[in-house]
């Protein structure tokens, strides 16, 4: 039978999390809920915005002169900046990039939440050759990072956090995110065009097939984006999000943290209690889960 201190409200068990070694806004479970909120909120307006353009779409499609249309449709609201030439369908596509601008602002936020927490913030501190990890764009260094916490302390070396991050960045996750982040890239920071070589090579090392089996959909180049790439990307995050947040804390941390927290339990009761708060409120996975309980000799 589950303990009465795992029947409580989820808030309430991450007060407990906060008293014995993480503050309460650390949580791996909370930082996780609070990113995929946030990608929620746009979500829905962007659905919003999405369809008013198909039905504008549909509009435009009956029309015999689609800049003329446009023309008089921006006079009657005042955009008088919109020329003759313009294109409904390079403009729509700018619904797209807003999306993956904002994903990416959100994911942004949650690795300077990963790696501002306490137990990273002191890995950093601590760690010889921390300077030679911490390379290259911000989700790889906060993959870094996390690869670096997980590993068990006798483990660590430079050469073991770089094959594990490069192994990790063939996923389907974590590839589709450096996809969408050099599209993001090119569009918001590039001084001209968008470098469509650099993208269509990036395309090229995608593990399409795998992306396809994971999330039941392929990723589009660059010039053919469309909403479900903007899903496509925010289905990614979140799965790089629970992956951050699921091994940024290490054994040592988590021991104290189950121990403190079960300690007094026995037998079956501290059995489900323990996986079941991995499971839940430090993101583990199952294996993660049975490496820790064979750890602790539960």
């Amino acid at each position: 039978m589950i303990s009465k201190q795992l029947k409580r409200s989820p808030l309430k068990a991450s007060t407990t999390l906060q008293s014995s070694i993480l503050d309460k806004d650390q949580c791996p479970r909370l930082l996780e809920f609070e990113f995929r909120h946030l990608l929620g909120r746009h979500n829905l307006h962007l659905n919003i915005l999405e369809m008013s353009a198909q039905i504008f779409a549909g509009t435009l499609a009956k029309q015999s002169d689609e800049a003329k249309y446009l023309r008089e449709c921006a006079k009657k609201l005042g955009f008088h900046s919109l020329y003759p030439d313009a294109s409904f369908v390079d403009a729509k596509m700018y619904l797209v990039y807003s999306h993956l601008a904002y994903v990416f602002s959100a994911g942004d936020q949650l690795c300077e939440r990963v790696r501002s927490t306490q137990f990273i913030k002191k890995l950093k501190g601590e760690t010889a050759f921390f300077h030679d990890i911490d390379k290259g764009d911000f989700v790889t260094k906060t993959l870094a990072l996390t690869v670096l916490a997980s590993m068990p302390v006798n483990d660590r070396s430079v050469e073991k956090v770089n094959t594990k991050v490069e192994q990790l960045q063939n996923t389907p996750s974590f590839a589709l995110v450096n996809y969408y982040r050099l599209i993001r890239n090119e569009e918001l920071h590039a001084s001209g065009d968008i470098d469509r070589n650099r993208t269509e090579e990036a395309m090229g090392k995608l593990p399409l097939d795998k992306i396809k089996k994971q999330y039941q959909m392929s990723p589009s180049l660059v010039d053919k984006l469309t909403s479900y790439d903007a899903l496509l990307c925010s289905k990614a995050w979140q799965d790089v999000a629970k992956w951050f947040c699921g091994h940024m804390l290490g054994e040592h941390e988590v021991k104290s943290i189950l121990i403190k927290r079960f300690g007094n339990l026995k037998g079956d009761r501290r059995t489900v209690a323990a996986k079941n708060f991995m499971k839940l409120e430090l993101l583990y996975s199952a294996s993660q889960v049975n490496d820790i309980m064979t750890v602790l000799n539960w």
